[in-house]
């Protein structure tokens, strides 16, 4: 909790009621930063008070707001874990989840933040099942999940760029499990169609061939896999590893270059 002074804070004179209409005045203005200040200052000022749980809730909502996500997810993490029968609990538990996520870097960053967003989110949904924010949560659970599918996509055209096969698969078949978005999910299984079918796991190609045809039989990808007219089960090619491959890239089955 932060308790430092700052030229934002509120004047010192305030007796605690006064204190707490100061903060909501600066949040309803949208001064974040001194609501923060003034909110944390009335929990230390009246830590008995029935307000208290609103005033710390209100203060973690205004540092996420003024883009201090970090302290907002301690103070909101320490609200629910430490009054879990508060009726501003699962406001607090949401706010953990939509903290974290705010938190989380672009997709080639480490997606810890992300993994965490979608732990609390899923907490929330289990532990306060009739909680008014499950809509709002449930999207914050599917954002988390397409960024997670996004970033193991990437890292899998990565390998296969570089003929590292076996760590492709394993990546593509994670951001399938992620369930990612329609956007880019016809490349995705085109190309671990691509990988099954050159390592040779003829079953498993065959299988995602059917379903990128059947899902989106008018995306390009689902043309080529029509054109190749080559169907792997009757092509058992052997793999020897990704530093000694059998079937060059150079062939229609090879992956395309990252769009």
């Amino acid at each position: 909790m932060m308790t430092a002074c700052s030229s934002a804070g509120p004047p010192g004179d305030l007796e605690p009621p006064d204190l707490f209409a100061w903060a909501q005045e600066k949040f309803e203005i949208e001064e974040f930063e001194s609501a923060s200040i003034g909110f944390l200052a009335y929990m230390i000022r009246d830590p008995l008070s029935p307000l208290v749980d609103s005033a710390q809730y209100m203060a973690a909502e205004a540092q996420l707001r003024d883009g201090d996500a970090l302290e907002a997810i301690q103070e909101f993490r320490q609200l629910s874990s430490g009054r879990p029968n508060s009726p501003m609990a699962d406001d607090a538990q949401y706010g953990a989840c939509k903290a974290y996520l705010a938190a989380a870097p672009e997709v080639s960053l480490s997606q810890e933040f992300t993994r965490l967003a979608l732990e609390e989110c899923q907490r929330l949904l289990q532990f306060f099942p009739a909680t008014p924010f499950r809509s709002d949560a449930e999207k914050i659970i599917a954002a988390a999940r397409a960024k997670l599918a996004r970033q193991s996509y990437e890292i899998g055209k990565y390998y296969q760029n570089r003929e590292l096969l076996e760590s492709a698969i394993v990546y593509y078949e994670k951001s399938l499990a992620e369930g990612p978005a329609d956007a880019f999910l016809p490349d995705l299984l085109e190309r671990l169609y691509q990988s099954y079918s050159t390592v040779g796991f003829d079953t498993e190609a065959v299988s995602i061939r059917e379903r990128l045809v059947s899902e989106f039989p008018d995306s390009e990808e689902a043309h080529k896999v029509r054109e190749d007219e080559i169907d792997p089960l009757e092509e058992i090619v052997e793999y020897k590893g990704s530093s000694d491959l059998v079937r060059p890239f150079g062939r229609s089955l090879g992956p395309r270059s990252p769009g």
